[in-house]
């Protein structure tokens, strides 16, 4: 048997354990080279690590080991075919880890701008860079949950088929354009170049800013004009703000507004 290793020391080359290996010849993916007709021990060649090491690969690629029996089975070269699915599979799981830590980066920077108005009373102004919003239009009182849900839940499907990055926060906006009000739910989303009918790129800019607690049967139209004004072309962002402590019943948000803002004519 000097051509081959005991278990022990098959198991050992790779760090993993025996009874690992015994799953593994359970599922028929590796299958000892030799088996003691007596005895009953399991001998493995050296040349079998190239197996165990996809099959490791596997475990980490999330990739069921039924799948790699699959392989084995369909496939004379399996392991080139597995190996050009990992590589796929791997940059798709980078593309996405990619993403999220955007995701995370933009919104560790939007809870540190947060913060440092948090104390702020009345009116008061801020810079904010331009931000790209996915948008649909909400008829109805925002007190209605049935109907936020269903909206928000069609919304946010949407943006995921479309390949959109979803962020917090979320919230409502009112378009004031030419006497006509409309009202839209909206998520903000990472910046893209992709052309969408539902996505709108607000400007940045310094935007007048008010913290408030959220209350749905506010009569939002007169509230903005007595509290900032009348304007025939103007954008009033409703965003949530993330409080480190949270209140029953209790959503802060702040109202953004900016002046001289008009709609995309492919968003209308």
């Amino acid at each position: 048997m000097n051509h081959y290793l005991t278990i022990g020391e098959f198991a050992k080359l790779r760090g993993v354990n025996i009874n690992s290996l015994l799953y593994y010849e359970k599922l028929g993916i590796l299958l000892p080279a030799y088996v003691d007709p007596d005895s009953r021990y399991r001998y493995y060649a050296p040349e079998q690590l190239s197996t165990l090491d996809i099959i490791l690969l596997c475990i980490n690629l999330d990739i069921p080991l039924k799948e790699l029996k699959q392989y084995q089975s369909e496939n004379a070269y399996w392991q080139r075919k597995l190996l050009e699915d990992g590589k796929r599979w791997t940059e798709e799981k980078i593309c996405k880890m990619q993403t999220d830590l955007r995701k995370i980066e933009y919104s560790l920077q939007c809870q540190e701008e947060q913060d440092s108005y948090a104390a702020s009373k009345g009116i008061y102004r801020r810079e904010i860079a331009p931000r790209f919003f996915i948008v649909e239009e909400y008829v109805g009182n925002l007190a209605n949950i049935t109907q936020f849900g269903r909206i928000s839940t069609q919304l946010f499907d949407y943006a995921e088929s479309r390949g959109l990055s979803t962020l917090l926060p979320t919230g409502f906006m009112f378009l004031f354009d030419g006497g006509e009000v409309r009202q839209y739910l909206f998520y903000e989303v990472l910046p893209t170049e992709q052309t969408d009918e539902k996505v709108i790129q607000l400007p940045g800019g310094t935007w007048a800013c008010l913290q408030m607690e959220f209350d749905p049967d506010l009569n939002h139209i007169p509230f903005l004009e007595q509290r900032f004004g009348v304007s025939d072309r103007r954008i009033a962002v409703f965003s949530n703000l993330t409080r480190d402590q949270l209140k029953i019943n209790s959503r802060y948000n702040e109202i953004q507004v900016f002046d001289g803002y008009t709609i995309p004519a492919d968003n209308t």
